[in-house]
C-alpha cells in the first residue's frame, strides 16, 4: 500500500486511485504540471474528472483499465496558455490502489520534431548541412553534403581534408581565408566557390558558415552546401550571351537591312504573328495582293485583317490553328482568303512556332503561297478520277489491280468481287496465288514473265478460285503500270465466262441429243423398214398363195399362217411403239426412289421363277440409298436383268444373282451379277443391245429386251456396261445419272 501523505510531497507527476477508479491523492508534481490542484477530500470524485479535456487517451485507457496490467502511452493536451504539451504516461496497481504516473515529454518531442524538419528541409531543398567541432577537430557532413561531394555515406571528413575538394587557386584560398575568419573573428562568411568532386566532376556550391552564437569562445561552426552548378553555368552562359549580343547587334542590323530585302522580294506571302494572333510584321507582297497598307494590319488580331474576311469558318479555323501553333505545333493546310477584287483564292497556308534556346515558343511565322490553278486542276482530276472509278465500279467487266511481285491485292471492283464470292476485305488479306487454282500456278507464272517483259498478256482464258473452291472460267488480259513511286503493279480485266461455258455445255449436250437421237432415228427407220417390209413380203406371199390354192385344208392352213404372221407384226408394232414412246418424251417424270426398296419388290414379282429355278439372291445395297429415276423405267430395267439371270441359268449349277452398290462423282452405280451360262463378247458384244438380236437359241428369245433396257438408261442420261465370261456368268453395270 502506498503512503498517501509521501505521495503528496512527490515532485514527480503522480496520483493515486483506489479500485473504484476514485481519486485519493495527487503529487506536488501533479499540481504543477497541470496547475489545479486537486483539493482533498477526495471521496467519490472519479479520476478521469480531474484530467485536463484534451488527454482523451489517457483517460481512455484509465476508463478500460483493468487489474493486473500495466498500461504505457503517450498524449498531448493544451494547457492553461493554448500551448501544446506532451506526456507519457504508466498506469499500474496495488492490491489495493491504482497508481497514475506521468511524465512531461515536450522537450523531447520538440527536438525530435526539429530534426525531422531539418532532414525534411534538407531532403527537398537539396541543401546540405556540416558542423566542425573545434575542440574535438571533428568534421561532420550530412548525407545531402555527401551527396554533393560525391562521396560514399560512410566517408568521414575531416577539416584538413576537405581543402582539397576546392578548385586550387582563387577557389582554395577563399575557403581558407573563410575558415580562418569565422575561427579567430567569428565572422560568418557566403561565398560561391568551385569544388571537384571524388568522382572528379567540377562544380558550384554554395558555401556558407558561421559560429553557433556571437560568442567567440562558442566551440562549434555550423554551415550549409548548395549545388549550384546549373544556375551558375547559367549565369555564365547568360554573361557571355549577352557579350555576344553586343557583339551581334552590329551584324543583326546588316542581317536585318539584308532580311527586309529577301523578306519583301519573295513571291510567297510571309507574315510574323506574337502568341495571342496579332500581326507584328508582314511582307510587300502580302500586303500588295489584298491591296492594303501595313498601318491597316499592323498589331490587329490576324484572322480580323482584311485577307480573311472570305468567311467566317476560314476565321474559325485560323483561331484554332493560332492556338495550336501556340503551344508548338506546326500547321498546315489550304486556306481561302481575298485578294484586292474580294475574290476568294486558295492558298497553301502554314504557321510555323519559332523556339527559343529554352524550347519555349515566342512568336510564330506564317507563310501562304498561291495554289489556284493548282486546286483547280486538282478538282478536275478529282472530276474525272470520280467519273472513272464510277465506270469502274459499274464495269460488268472485272477489274482488279494487284502488286506485280507480292501479288497483293489493291484495288477491285464489285463484278470481279462478285465473280469469285468474296467481300474487299477478305481480298485485302489474300494474294493473287491465293485464289488462283493449284493446277493453273504454273501457267500464272509463265503470264507474269510475259507481263513484265512485253507490259501486256492476254486475252487468255484461265480460272479464278471461288471463296466456295470451285474453279471460276475468265477471259483474263493483263497490263502492267508503274504508280508514282515506281512500283509496279498489274490491271487485269476479267470477264467470268462461267455462264457462257455453261451454255456452251448446255448447246453441247443438245447437239449430242439430237445427234444421239437422229443417230436412233436412223436406226429406228431400218428396223422399222426391214421388220415391217418382211411382215409386209410374208402377208404378200401368204395372199398370193391363198389365192391361188384350191385345196380347202391348204387354205385354212394359210389363214392360220396369216394369223400367226398378224400376230407377230402387231408385236412388232407394239415394240416398235414402245421404243418410240422411250425416245420422244423429253419431259419424263422422275423421282426419288428407295433402291433396296424396288429391287426388294422386283424379286417378289418374280418370287415363283425364282422358287422354281432354286435361285439364290444376295442384296449388298444399303436400305437409306435413294436414286432419282424414272419409276417405270427401274422396275422395267431390273425385271429385264433379272428374269435374263434366270432364264439363261447355267445347267451345271443353281442361279445366284448378287447385286451390289456404289457411289462415284456424278453416278450411283448399280451392279447385278449372275452366274448363268455367259456370252461370248468378242463374238456377240457389238450387237449385244440390238433389237431382236439373240445369242442361245432359245425359243421364248425375242430380242427386244436389252434393247429397250439401254434406251430406257440412256433416256435417263445414264450408261450400261457388260462383263462376261463363257459358262462363268455375266455382270451388268448401271449408271444412273445423279442430277437428272
Amino acid at each position: 500500500m502506498i503512503n498517501l501523505p509521501l505521495v503528496e510531497h512527490c515532485p514527480t507527476p503522480m496520483a493515486v486511485l483506489n479500485k473504484n477508479k476514485e481519486l485519493l491523492k495527487t503529487s506536488r508534481g501533479w499540481n504543477v504540471l497541470f496547475k489545479h490542484p486537486i483539493m482533498v477530500p477526495y471521496n467519490e470524485l472519479h479520476f478521469s474528472e480531474t484530467l485536463p479535456p484534451s488527454l482523451e487517451q489517457t483517460r481512455k485507457a484509465l476508463l478500460d483499465y483493468i487489474p493486473g496490467q500495466v498500461l504505457n502511452g503517450e498524449d498531448s493536451y493544451l494547457d492553461n496558455q493554448g500551448c501544446l504539451k506532451w506526456i507519457s504516461y504508466q498506469i499500474y496497481d496495488t492490491p489495493e490502489q491504482i497508481v497514475v504516473n506521468i511524465q512531461d515529454i515536450t522537450l523531447h518531442k520538440e527536438n525530435h520534431n526539429n530534426h525531422y524538419f531539418r532532414n525534411l528541409l534538407e531532403k527537398n531543398a537539396q541543401i546540405g548541412s556540416w558542423h566542425y567541432d573545434i575542440e574535438n577537430d571533428l568534421l561532420h557532413w550530412s548525407s545531402i553534403t555527401r551527396s554533393i561531394y560525391e562521396v560514399d555515406i560512410d566517408y568521414t571528413p575531416s577539416l584538413q581534408d576537405s581543402f582539397l575538394f576546392f578548385k586550387p587557386g582563387q577557389h582554395l584560398d577563399q575557403a581558407l581565408n573563410a575558415i580562418n575568419q569565422v575561427l579567430t573573428t567569428g565572422d560568418r562568411f557566403d561565398l560561391e566557390l568551385q569544388i571537384t568532386t571524388n568522382n572528379g566532376k567540377e562544380k558550384w556550391i554554395h558555401f556558407v558558415g558561421e559560429k553557433a552564437s556571437n560568442c567567440p569562445s562558442s566551440n562549434t561552426i555550423y554551415g550549409t552546401v548548395q549545388d549550384i552548378n546549373k544556375q551558375k553555368n547559367t549565369a555564365l552562359k547568360i554573361a557571355l550571351q549577352e557579350k555576344q549580343l553586343k557583339s551581334t547587334k552590329r551584324s543583326m542590323l546588316e542581317n536585318k537591312r539584308l532580311f527586309t530585302s529577301i523578306f519583301n522580294s519573295t513571291f510567297q506571302f510571309t507574315g510574323f504573328l506574337n502568341l495571342k494572333g496579332r500581326l507584328i510584321d508582314v511582307n510587300k507582297p502580302a500586303l500588295k495582293f489584298a491591296g492594303v497598307e501595313i498601318e491597316d494590319v499592323l498589331n490587329k488580331y490576324f484572322w480580323d485583317t482584311y485577307w480573311w474576311q472570305s468567311s467566317k469558318k476560314e476565321r474559325r479555323k485560323l483561331r484554332k490553328s493560332i492556338a495550336k501553333a501556340a503551344k508548338g505545333k506546326f500547321v498546315r493546310y489550304e486556306a481561302k482568303i481575298l485578294d484586292k477584287d474580294q475574290v476568294p483564292t486558295y492558298i497553301d497556308f502554314s504557321l510555323k512556332p519559332v523556339l527559343d534556346e529554352n524550347k519555349r515558343v515566342v512568336f510564330l511565322i506564317s507563310e501562304g503561297r498561291l495554289i489556284q490553278e493548282m486546286v483547280e486542276a486538282r478538282k478536275k482530276l478529282s472530276e474525272s478520277e470520280k467519273l472513272h472509278r464510277m465506270l469502274l465500279e459499274h464495269s460488268p467487266t472485272g477489274l482488279v489491280l494487284n502488286d506485280a511481285m507480292s501479288g497483293e491485292f489493291i484495288e477491285m471492283n464489285g463484278s470481279f468481287k462478285k465473280s469469285i464470292g468474296y467481300i474487299e476485305k477478305e481480298l485485302h488479306d489474300l494474294t493473287h496465288p491465293d485464289v488462283i487454282p493449284k493446277a493453273d500456278k504454273t501457267k500464272e507464272l509463265r503470264v507474269l514473265k510475259a507481263v513484265l517483259e512485253d507490259g501486256i498478256y492476254g486475252p487468255y482464258q484461265g480460272e479464278y478460285l471461288h471463296k466456295s473452291g470451285t474453279p471460276v472460267a475468265s477471259l483474263i488480259t493483263r497490263v502492267l503500270i508503274t504508280n508514282h513511286d515506281g512500283k509496279k503493279l498489274i490491271w487485269s480485266v476479267v470477264q467470268d465466262i462461267t455462264q457462257l461455258q455453261e451454255k456452251e455445255a448446255e448447246l453441247l449436250e443438245l447437239i449430242n441429243v439430237a445427234s444421239e437421237q437422229n443417230n436412233r432415228l436412223l436406226n429406228f427407220a431400218h428396223i422399222v423398214s426391214h421388220n415391217l417390209r418382211s411382215h409386209a413380203s410374208n402377208f404378200s406371199m401368204l395372199i398370193e398363195l391363198l389365192g391361188i390354192e384350191e385345196d380347202i385344208f391348204k387354205k385354212v392352213e394359210i389363214m392360220e399362217m396369216l394369223n400367226t404372221a398378224s400376230k407377230n407384226m402387231l408385236e412388232t408394232i407394239a415394240n416398235l411403239n414402245e421404243i418410240i414412246a422411250i425416245n420422244t418424251n423429253l419431259n419424263i417424270k422422275t423421282e426419288v426412289v428407295n433402291l433396296r426398296h424396288q429391287i426388294d419388290e422386283a424379286f417378289t414379282n418374280i418370287s415363283e421363277l425364282t422358287k422354281s429355278a432354286f435361285a439364290e439372291i444376295e442384296i449388298n445395297v444399303p436400305d437409306d440409298v435413294q436414286i432419282n429415276v424414272v419409276k417405270a423405267y427401274l422396275e422395267s430395267i431390273l425385271l429385264n436383268i433379272f428374269t435374263n439371270a434366270i432364264k439363261y441359268k447355267s445347267p451345271m449349277r443353281y442361279p445366284k444373282i448378287t447385286i451390289d452398290y456404289q457411289a462415284t462423282k456424278g453416278y450411283s452405280i448399280i451392279t447385278i451379277a449372275d452366274n448363268g451360262i455367259g456370252i461370248d463378247l468378242e463374238k456377240h458384244g457389238h450387237k449385244l443391245f440390238g433389237m431382236y438380236k439373240t445369242f442361245h437359241g432359245n425359243r421364248d428369245a425375242r430380242g427386244i429386251g436389252l434393247f429397250i433396257t439401254k434406251n430406257q438408261i440412256e433416256a435417263m442420261k445414264g450408261k450400261i456396261e457388260v462383263e462376261s465370261t463363257v459358262d462363268q456368268g455375266t455382270k451388268f453395270k448401271i449408271y444412273f445419272y445423279e442430277n437428272y
